[in-house]
């Protein structure tokens, strides 16, 4: 943690599946306000990482009157270092590895459509920095499927790349439906967005159509598409304009300084560019390739430390994914945007159940 002064890990045990999912929604609500983020833990844990002493202390009453005793713990960022990483490593130990327990070949399908989705999916907010030197505020919203803790939860099969991308795209399929269901809806997003929402859409299209969004507005709702879809610009501007024509934007995810270097990326046919940080973004020619774009379509994921976080200020970057973005004090927490929900819903019945591997 860049700032470990006042702010704890807060821990919460397995639970019964309805309990948990109560948990799960108070700890994402608590970390609005808080601060930090929340991460599944092991043997069906729960953990809240890097909020605010005092309030996390008030969310843990509450959450010891659901369970009924007090067993959630609590750890001091500040104080606490040894017993933190003895846990972690324990975690870490006891976690599946490449021959661990996990679905049979055959059964994996079966396996893909019965697994909990917030056990895999990941949830950040987009920040987006002020000007003028103020605290960041949230932006957008994105759901990811998290690929390490769901290689872990394959067991043997998590050692192959190309099963963890089926896998990772039969769950991105579900997700583009559950965000439509109400019932499931809360407990992937919470009660609110900060803006649009950003989704991960294997690369079979979305059928269906409708105009501009149901109400959602263009925009409104972000297609995330990886990288190797450039590497046909006709189908990827076709693609662009069949989302859009359902009222999503597009945004390509995996850029890097390898890319910058290869890829005209500001004649790309996208929304957005969501670049992911490191020290060879610094270099000469990635930073001449990046100011080629237009620093309003830029996202730069992983933001965790003051040195990317000044890299992006210098670059005109505002649109933010990481630690070091959040940091800041006094976050506000923007509206609800009901139009997103709403057009998410008429979508969700659009996008196909099972893609291909």
């Amino acid at each position: 943690m860049r700032s470990p002064m006042g702010r704890v890990v807060l821990r919460v045990p397995a639970m019964p599946p309805h309990r948990r999912r109560v948990a799960r929604a108070l700890l994402q609500e608590g970390a609005l306000a808080a601060g930090g983020v929340v991460l599944d833990g092991p043997n069906e844990e729960l953990l809240l990482i890097g909020a605010e002493a005092g309030r996390a202390v008030r969310l843990r009453g509450l959450l010891d009157r659901l369970i009924g005793s007090q067993v959630t713990g609590l750890w001091s960022l500040e104080r606490d270092a040894a017993a933190l990483q003895a846990y972690a490593a324990a975690a870490e130990a006891g976690a599946p590895g490449p021959n661990g327990s996990g679905p049979a070949l055959a059964g994996l399908d079966g396996w893909l459509r019965a697994l909990p989705l917030e056990r895999v999916v990941r949830r950040v907010t987009g920040m987006r920095l002020d000007p003028s030197g103020g605290p960041a505020r949230p932006a957008f919203l994105r759901l990811s499927i998290a690929r390490q803790p769901l290689a872990c939860l394959l067991g043997g099969l998590g050692a192959d790349a190309d099963l963890i991308e089926h896998a990772t795209r039969s769950l991105a399929a579900r997700l583009l439906i559950a965000i439509g269901d109400p019932s499931q809806r809360r407990e992937l997003m919470g009660s609110s967005l900060p803006g649009p929402l950003h989704l991960p859409v294997p690369p079979a299209p979305l059928s269906g159509r409708s105009d501009g969004g149901g109400g959602g507005g263009r925009g409104a709702l972000v297609a995330t598409l990886g990288l190797e879809m450039a590497a046909n610009p006709a189908a990827l501007q076709a693609r662009r304009e069949s989302l859009g024509l359902q009222g999503w934007a597009l945004e390509l995810e995996g850029l890097d300084a390898a890319s910058l270097r290869l890829l005209a990326i500001e004649a790309l046919p996208a929304d957005w560019l969501r670049i992911t940080w490191s020290p060879a973004l610094a270099a000469p020619s990635a930073m001449a390739a990046l100011r080629r774009a237009d620093p309003e379509r830029v996202i730069l994921a992983g933001v965790s430390d003051d040195t990317a976080l000044d890299w992006a200020r210098h670059m005109g970057l505002r649109l933010l994914e990481g630690a070091a973005a959040e940091a800041g004090p006094g976050l506000q927490v923007p509206r609800p945007v009901p139009a997103v929900v709403s057009a998410a819903s008429r979508h969700a019945a659009a996008a196909p159940a099972r893609p291909a591997a």
